[in-house]
């Protein structure tokens, strides 16, 4: 009987450490994917600024906060081991970011790299 009893408190105790686990790595994502769509935006806004706006990469605010928010998003785990759907939001930010980056300096003229 008490065999049994230990049995049963084990199973509890694993799947309660697997729920914790579970809920921990749904957090992680979380934060993950609050970061990444962070990120995104401000690189949207970052290329509207430069290319639309036609302000520079350096007086523009969306642009400056591309670094805090790219930590931002490393210290949450990215770029490391992350849900591709996650993975695909940050690389697509970090292309527009180049975008900018690039409209920025070619100062008005057409940017092309085909």
């Amino acid at each position: 009987m008490s065999r049994i009893v230990a049995t049963i408190a084990a199973g509890l105790v694993i799947g309660g450490l697997m729920l914790i686990s579970w809920t921990c790595s749904q957090t992680a994502n979380a934060r993950l994917q609050v970061a990444a769509e962070a990120l995104s935006r401000s690189a949207d806004e970052c290329l509207y600024d430069v290319r639309d706006r036609h302000q520079t990469w350096e007086a523009s605010r969306n642009c400056a906060a591309l670094s805090a928010l790219a930590s931002e998003y490393i210290a949450a785990g990215g770029f490391d081991k992350e849900p591709a759907k996650i993975r695909a939001i940050a690389d697509q930010a970090r292309l527009t970011a180049w975008m900018a980056r690039a409209t920025s300096l070619a100062g008005g003229k057409s940017v092309s790299i085909f």
